[in-house]
């Protein structure tokens, strides 16, 4: 599948609020809703959640941890559990099936990195 991380990203952030005009995600740059930046010296967290410098950066943020989780295996389950457990008020079930939707892949025991590809570029 091409554009995984795009679709993953996306689907993420629409469904953490991102794309909502004022939302917390959108005021602070970071379209997965992030708790922490640990890859940047002295990032700001503020209420809870990373506040991105700019869009770009937040954007980066999330494909950066979406890749991560990826290389250490996940399946799609076990990356938006993580991102969005059920002990933090989160309907998991719910996002993990509209996540599939909107990827368009399935929600089994498949590790997203099967999904991933290359092509060569003339």
């Amino acid at each position: 599948m091409t554009d995984l991380l795009f679709k993953l990203a996306s689907a993420i952030g629409t469904a953490e609020g991102y794309f909502v005009a004022g939302s917390l995600p959108q005021r602070h740059n970071n379209p997965g809703d992030l708790r922490s930046a640990p890859w940047l010296k002295g990032a700001k967290i503020e209420n809870g959640f990373w506040h991105a410098k700019s869009a770009g950066e937040g954007i980066a943020g999330l494909y950066h941890q979406i890749a991560l989780d990826i290389a250490r295996g996940a399946t799609l389950r076990q990356l938006i559990s993580k991102w969005a457990p059920p002990g933090d008020g989160n309907n998991t079930e719910n996002y993990i099936a509209e996540t599939a939707r909107r990827v368009g892949i399935p929600d089994d025991a498949t590790p997203l990195w099967n999904y991933l590809s290359v092509s060569a570029i003339p």
